[in-house]
């Protein structure tokens, strides 16, 4: 499995050049061909008898089918350089962007190495499931958007007003729909860990409910590397990371005696307190004011926790609601708390916005991404 490596190398290139050029589409057909073939290669080699080799074969397929693709697709192919000092830059920037990479990894794994050690197996795996599921939104919302962003922002680093106009409406988007995405996790999160995992992983439950208030932060915060890579300071954003690596350990190392949940909050409470400085210091090349981006996200936060109070001191006091909720079905709990949290939600952000800009916003946003111009 360790050819893999190598394997996506010979992509890379031809991948980046893609992106570069917007051409979007043809990434995702490379991305949906390998993962159909790497999935019927591996129903194959497991029918015809190879055990655990057809895990192995599902791992390979995917980079050989992006090598395929993207040398299809891409036209460049490499050479030998005429002057190799001009790679240099490139290498020297590629470096200090892996070097961020690992950092954020150690980071993103310590919580669990720390949990392991204090409590065992089963209150680490009851943790990793829940945060593998509170990810999710950070995941689907903020990963697809950051090529996008790099390409769009990159051409705007010699027109700051734009600059700063498009990364704060894009902030402003993800916020809009990271917030209500939060605001649903942390309401419904124990009758999810029950539907999806069932009931032996009821513990799991409260992880997500502590993990739920910090999504919303923790996509926004994620965007400062649009910032560190767009402008070219791969070696701010390390010396950031670092930092912030730094205060986020000790607030796990702090956690981490008391459990899951404790270790939870943690994760979203450092999420919090980092959200103005990161985006502060990334921004200082080009001059940009955290004013603009705080003016445009606090409704979303303060809509989700009026919503928020208000649905779970309803759902535990008013004794109509709590049988009502009782005596319905799971799924039909989680869709009802899921319809009312989002109404409440968008009805509150735009009678604190006094508008409907943000409906706008996304209902462009979807005209965009719908249409074949």
């Amino acid at each position: 499995m360790s050819t893999s490596f190598v394997l996506m190398a010979f992509s890379t290139s031809h991948l980046a050049l893609l992106k570069r050029d917007m051409q979007f589409t043809s990434i995702a057909c490379i991305e949906l061909v390998a993962v159909i073939l790497s999935v019927v290669f591996a129903i194959a080699a497991a029918g015809g008898g190879m055990s655990y080799w057809a895990v192995v074969i599902r791992q390979l397929t995917l980079p050989v089918v992006f090598v395929i693709g993207a040398w299809i697709l891409c036209p460049w192919r490499p050479g030998y350089p005429a002057q190799p000092s001009l790679a240099l830059p490139g290498l020297k920037y590629a470096l200090q962007v892996y070097g961020n990479f690992s950092v954020g990894y150690l980071t993103r794994n310590i919580d669990k190495v720390l949990l392991g050690k204090y409590h065992g197996s089963e209150l680490l795996g009851n943790y990793d499931r829940a945060y593998h599921l509170s990810m999710m939104p950070l995941g689907q919302l903020l990963s697809p958007l950051h090529s996008v962003a790099l390409s769009t922002l990159s051409r705007l680093i010699n027109d700051k007003v734009r600059f700063v106009s498009y990364f704060t409406k894009a902030v402003a988007m993800v916020s809009f729909l990271g917030t209500l995405a939060a605001l649903i996790l942390t309401l419904s999160a124990k009758d999810l860990i029950l539907l999806l995992l069932g009931p032996a992983w009821h513990d799991a439950g409260p992880v997500v409910m502590a993990f739920g208030p910090g999504i919303a932060a923790m996509l926004i915060y994620g965007t400062h590397s649009w910032l560190h890579l767009s402008l070219g300071t791969p070696n701010r954003w390390l010396r950031w990371n670092i930092f912030s690596s730094i205060f986020t350990i000790i607030a796990f190392v702090i956690a981490a005696p008391y459990g899951a949940v404790a270790m939870a909050i943690a994760y979203s409470a450092t999420a919090y307190v980092l959200i103005v400085p990161s985006l502060w210091y990334a921004g200082r090349p080009i001059g940009f004011s955290v004013k603009a981006v705080i003016s445009s996200l606090w409704a979303y936060f303060a809509s989700a926790l009026l919503v928020c109070i208000s649905c779970l001191y309803l759902s535990t006091y008013w004794l109509p609601l709590k049988g009502l909720l009782a005596n319905i079905g799971l799924l039909n709990r989680i869709l009802m708390t899921s319809f009312a949290a989002a109404f409440f939600y968008v009805a509150i952000v735009s009678l604190l916005q006094r508008s409907f800009r943000s409906i706008r916003e996304l209902s462009s946003f979807i005209g965009v991404f719908l249409s074949r111009k």
